[in-house]
């Protein structure tokens, strides 16, 4: 069992600290695990960590990543927030208030992509994990999950009829769990909303505009998990 200091250092470099090294991130409390009687715990056993930058991370107490060199990646899973409200009519001259619209198989596969491409670039480059498809003693396995997916315009306008113009097309909240390939035992969960939206207000949404927002996110939430795996196999902890 690895002291307190020992799981305060892995988990705080685990969760990747958003900003890399701005003062804000850097004048800010360290992430600790809670322990004691009163601690958060999950109902699998994972003890949740505070100040961390992202909206949760919960870890296992003894939590140690040294002897995994290689990962499997789950199928990703998408959950929308509410069930989508474009079968029904929208409000003459705008949308239904609070709408979540949904996104054709094709744009639902493509979303699925996009977040695999991610995990596995960050993942994978400059000499890391090596991407495997069976479990093995060195092999870290990854479920990732996009859910509370809210779709905030239409993502097929109908003719005649425009959206009004909306700041912010979509917000999502991506989950990543962390296993061990053989036992199953769950070692770490991660998890944290963002919104996708560069910049400025949509009545419809390029599609060209939408995949490299996404894009962005996911390679920004994909590169906090690399980060915090490298610093972790970099600190020879026991």
């Amino acid at each position: 069992m690895k002291s307190l200091l020992k799981m305060a250092t892995t988990v705080g470099v685990l969760v990747g600290l958003a900003g890399y090294g701005t003062t804000a991130v850097a004048q800010a409390p360290p992430p600790t695990v809670q322990t004691g009687p009163d601690a958060e715990i999950s109902v699998d056993g994972l003890h949740r960590v505070d100040n961390s930058v992202l909206d949760l991370v919960c870890v296992k107490p003894d939590l140690s990543l040294q002897d995994y060199s290689k990962v499997t990646l789950g199928a990703i899973r998408v959950a929308y927030q509410k069930d989508p409200g474009n079968r029904s009519e929208a409000r003459a001259g705008g949308m239904p208030e609070e709408a979540n619209f949904a996104l054709s198989p094709t744009q639902m596969d493509e979303l699925k992509s996009l977040y695999r491409e991610a995990l596995v670039k960050k993942l994978t480059e400059d000499g890391g994990y090596q991407l495997v498809d069976a479990p093995g003693p060195d092999v870290l396995h990854i479920e990732a999950y996009v859910i509370d997916l809210v779709i905030k315009v239409p993502t097929k306008v109908t003719s005649g009829r425009q959206p009004s113009a909306v700041g912010s097309y979509a917000s999502v909240t991506a989950v990543l769990e962390l296993y061990d390939s053989e036992s199953q035992e769950i070692l770490a969960r991660v998890a944290d909303r963002g919104d996708p939206t560069l910049s400025g207000s949509y009545a419809s949404v390029e599609p060209a505009f939408v995949k490299a927002d996404l894009t962005r996110l996911f390679e920004y939430w994909a590169g906090l998990l690399r980060q915090g795996l490298d610093q972790v196999r970099e600190l020879g902890l026991p």
